[in-house]
Parts: structure tokens; C-alpha cells; sequence
């Protein structure tokens, strides 16, 4: 029974629907890095089109990505103040590097603003980080969205 359910996970997981998920997560990391590299402070669906055309090879769920970005462009300034109250001894987001520092936020962006489950979110969002950082960077983007999503949690629960 086991061996079928470990079956049935890894074909579930396989589905278009999940894939073209984790690609508009994975997209919509590297379309806000490359907009903090450029200094571009907007967006339009054309510009996120045209990235997704140029730069993502994989199939991606366009209106998901659309929200992720537009959610993470409006809220940037609460994102960065929710991960400053999370770091220990003064550390700001402004001294991460740029990649983990987009790799977080648009994590927390879901977390927040989806009803996603939230393991769910920091098991994408870690595997994401492996793709493109060290693993001590991995390490901590897990450690810091663990520490965050209890926060969310706590709010969320008082809120029901």
C-alpha cells in the first residue's frame, strides 16, 4: 500500500497543472530579480510576457505568475518590513543577496496574499533556493520562512 501511495504522489506531482505552478514561482523569482537588476520600480503583463517568451522555456501558469508579481510589487515595502522583524541583530533585507533576497519575497508573497498551504509554499520555495544558491543560502532562506510562517499562522489564527 505504501509503495502505491509513494506511486500516486510522484504521478500527482507530475501533473501539468503542478509543474506549470513551480515554473511561474520559479519564473516569477527571476522576473523581480531581473527588474531590481534593470532598477525597473513597474510592470506591465506585456513585459512579463515578453520575459516568460524570451527567458522561460517551460510551460507556466501565466495568471498565477501575474498574481504573484503583482502582489510582490504592491506589497515590496510591508515584505521587506515582515523579513527585517525576522532577522536577528539589525540585519536588513538590503544586505542579502539580491537572488535569496527574491527568492524570500516572493515566497512570502504567497504565504501571505494565497491560500496555498504554507509547507507546501517553503518546500517549493527551498527547492527553488537549491536551484540557485549555495546550500547555506538554502538553508537559510528554510530557516527564515519557517520563522515567518509562524508568524502568519499566529495572525491568521487569531483572525478565524
Amino acid at each position: 500500500m505504501a509503495q502505491w501511495l509513494q506511486c500516486y504522489v510522484y504521478a500527482m506531482s507530475q501533473s501539468s497543472g503542478v509543474i506549470s505552478k513551480r515554473n511561474a514561482r520559479i519564473a516569477a523569482v527571476q522576473f523581480m530579480y531581473h527588474l531590481q537588476v534593470i532598477g525597473g520600480d513597474s510592470f506591465s503583463d506585456i513585459d512579463l510576457a515578453e520575459f516568460v517568451n524570451t527567458y522561460v522555456r517551460d510551460k507556466v501558469d501565466m495568471k498565477f505568475l501575474k498574481k504573484l508579481v503583482a502582489s510582490f510589487f504592491q506589497k515590496e515595502v510591508s515584505l521587506d518590513k515582515i523579513i527585517e522583524e525576522a532577522l536577528e541583530n539589525g540585519k536588513a533585507v538590503s544586505n542579502s543577496p539580491l537572488v535569496e533576497s527574491c527568492i524570500i519575497k516572493t515566497a512570502l508573497t504567497e504565504m501571505i496574499f494565497e491560500k496555498t498551504d504554507i509547507p507546501i509554499i517553503i518546500n517549493e520555495y527551498v527547492e527553488i533556493a537549491k536551484d540557485f544558491l549555495d546550500i547555506s543560502g538554502a538553508k537559510f532562506v528554510n530557516a527564515l520562512l519557517d520563522k515567518i510562517s509562524k508568524k502568519v499562522e499566529r495572525r491568521c489564527q487569531k483572525k478565524a
